[in-house]
């Protein structure tokens, strides 16, 4: 079980640092993009017609991809003040519902975004030659690298015999 834990940490672990490069570079360019129509449209009094809508399209791509990344740090919220007085078999109980509801969750948001990612890609977009299918598309990847972050954890909290981190 230990074996199989790292392994699935280790792969977890490249997971997180791929999000983290991909979440800088998206926050950066948004950041770029609203600077730059703030400048223009202030300094030259003209405005960059499709900057509002590729910052709002980062920004959808920041929250979601952001998702696993939270989980593999334990960054989401929990039940943190009951999992930090439970040992044993308890917080082993504990942990395993809390990975199972994440598991439906997760599970749900990936499975139940499919339709719409499908019927989005006949979409354009308003001012920038994208599909709409592209910008939703993070959703279901989100949600199937989400259920993979506990999944990770919750063979981890296994095979330390410990609690949820």
């Amino acid at each position: 079980m230990k074996k199989i834990s790292a392994l699935v940490s280790a792969a977890a672990s490249l997971i997180d640092r791929a999000a983290t490069w991909l979440l800088f570079l998206l926050l950066l360019v948004m950041t770029c993009i609203t600077f730059a129509q703030v400048v223009t449209r202030y300094v030259f009094n003209f405005s960059i017609t499709w900057s509002e809508e590729l910052a709002r399209f980062l920004f959808i791509w920041s929250i979601f991809a952001g998702i696993p990344s939270l989980i593999f740090r334990s960054g989401m919220t929990a039940f943190d003040l009951i999992l930090a007085r439970l040992r044993g078999k308890t917080a082993k109980c504990a942990a395993l519902l809390l990975s199972a509801a994440g598991l439906l969750f997760f599970h749900l948001m990936a499975h139940g975004s499919f339709p719409l990612v499908q019927r989005q890609f006949a979409q354009q977009a308003t001012s920038l030659p994208v599909p709409m299918g592209l910008v939703y598309i993070v959703i279901p990847v989100s949600g199937f690298t989400a259920m993979f972050m506990i999944v990770e954890n919750l063979l981890r909290v296994l095979a330390e015999g410990g609690k949820t981190s």
